[in-house]
């Protein structure tokens, strides 16, 4: 309240000293000669003219300011004041001149409007853009701020920016690529506007991927929901306020088209970088289940490989697919794979927990799990692993505790590695072992902070280094 009457008494200041100043010159002015006479025009024109804008500021500040702005929850745009103002401006002006010409207001009237036709026809386009601006303000299809998209009839073309100004001629909108694009208001009034930002600010985005018919569809839709929820969240990520879909949208002997759904702010985030971020991801995780796309054309069905995670050797080809597993050779991973369990899970399971005393390593082939840490006495997510990651690799090679809890943020499954199943690989293969100690050492670099590593070695010595420390406790544990 003392807000408003703030303003109130601040717009009506000047006018109102102004009118107590002309009424003391008015009341002080002696009657008689000519001289006096003008002065008493001058005395009524200044009463038209700061009556004129006391009352324009009264109607701005009491019922635009406040009371139409209270009733639609939103400040009256600036364009619909300057209209008004310059309304006023052209009433204070004949009212001057009838003043001046002692009562020729009739024929001021007339000359006035044969004037105004004129500049009307020469001022059209502008007089349309402003009143085209003026009606945007008022059916309030965007605000400053919203992002939008203009699409101009007949392939006029099509803008696409967020809203930074809407002026009495044009409005401006700064487009992602940081260009400032000015449209005419009377282009606005006559083209279709989709708006983003409402009435809410999230977009759906679709895009389709087509797929072998033969692989089951609940798991396809399980892999490729997994797929974006694994992105949801992260920077240039679909948002997470919604859960995504997934559709069979057609079919045909070719194959079988899912139509994935996600939604997007695109104000925030550019939905280029969203859908390739979401689409790097599925092809992620078809390619750990072993799911190829489909043809176009299909000659010979029976030659399609599809990976099945009850065949050793497609076991085997996925463990190879992993950094932990790079350049070992088939003999030792078909080896590895006969003891390889396939492990279920659905969202919510704990695979690992903190602390815990086993070591079983997991490598994710489907889903995505959460990686939490707990400080003091609450667990915090500190990191999030998709189809292709793998976990638990340290308490299974060099006996070191867990160090995390792993969680499952969907349903999926992962490939269980025992410290059973890879005693005898690597008891019998010293070369072997050598070679995963590397590969853990290239790893647990990468996570490491660059300011807590040493500034005294390069990478490779680093590795090295690492590595070494890695074998000897695998040494340790498998008793070489």
């Amino acid at each position: 309240m003392q807000k408003h009457l703030t303003r109130f008494f601040r717009s009506i200041a000047l006018p109102a000293i102004g009118l107590a100043v002309v009424a003391l010159i008015h009341w002080l002015l002696p009657c008689g000669n000519d001289t006096i006479a003008y002065l008493n025009q001058a005395v009524q024109i200044g009463y038209i003219l700061l009556g004129l804008s006391l009352a324009f500021r009264l109607f701005c500040t009491v019922a635009l300011d406040i009371l139409l702005a209270r009733a639609t929850g939103r400040q009256v745009p600036k364009i619909l004041k300057h209209l008004i103002g310059v309304a006023v401006v052209v009433l204070g002006v004949l009212l001057s001149v009838n003043v001046v010409f002692s009562g020729a207001f009739t024929g001021l009237i007339a000359l006035s409007s044969i004037v105004a036709v004129v500049i009307g026809l020469a001022l059209r386009p502008i007089i349309l853009d402003i009143f085209s601006g003026l009606s945007a303000n008022l059916d309030a299809a965007f605000h400053i701020g919203d992002w939008i998209e203009i699409n101009g009839r007949s392939g006029a073309g099509s803008y696409t920016g967020w809203v930074e100004e809407i002026n009495w001629r044009t409005t401006h909108l700064k487009t992602r690529s940081g260009n400032l694009v000015i449209c005419p208001n009377s282009t606005i009034s006559t083209a279709i506007i989709t708006n983003c930002s409402r009435p809410t600010p999230l977009s759906r985005y679709d895009i389709s991927v087509k797929l072998p018919p033969e692989i089951e569809p609940d798991r396809t839709r399980r892999i490729l929901t997994a797929a974006v929820e694994a992105t949801m969240g992260t920077e240039n990520g679909p948002a997470s306020a919604k859960a995504p879909e997934v559709l069979i949208s057609e079919l045909d002997a070719s194959g079988v088209e899912y139509r994935i759904r996600f939604w997007l702010d695109p104000a925030k985030n550019s939905c280029d970088l969203a859908i390739d971020k979401v689409l790097r991801s599925a092809l992620r995780h078809l390619q750990l289940a072993g799911i190829p796309l489909a043809e176009n054309v299909i000659l010979h069905r029976d030659s399609r490989t599809i990976l099945d995670s009850a065949d050793v050797s497609a076991r085997a080809e996925v463990l190879g697919r992993t950094a932990l597993f790079s350049g070992v050779l088939p003999a030792p991973l078909e080896q590895l794979a006969q003891n390889t369990s396939l492990h279920s899970f659905v969202g919510g399971d704990t695979l690992i927990r903190q602390g815990g005393e086993d070591n079983d390593m997991f490598l994710l082939c489907e889903g995505a799990v959460d990686v939490l840490i707990t400080v003091d006495d609450k667990e915090v997510a500190v990191a999030r692993m998709q189809a292709g990651d793998y976990f638990g690799e340290m308490s299974l090679l060099t006996g070191e505790p867990r160090t995390a809890t792993i969680r499952a943020a969907t349903a999926g499954a992962a490939y269980r590695i025992s410290r059973d199943a890879v005693t005898p690989v690597l008891e019998s293969n010293v070369a072997l072992m050598d070679l995963l100690s590397h590969n853990l050492a290239e790893r647990n670099l990468g996570r490491q902070a660059a300011a807590a590593a040493s500034q005294d070695q390069n990478p490779e010595q680093k590795r090295e280094s690492l590595a070494a420390v890695l074998l000897a406790k695998m040494l340790g544990i498998f008793r070489m």
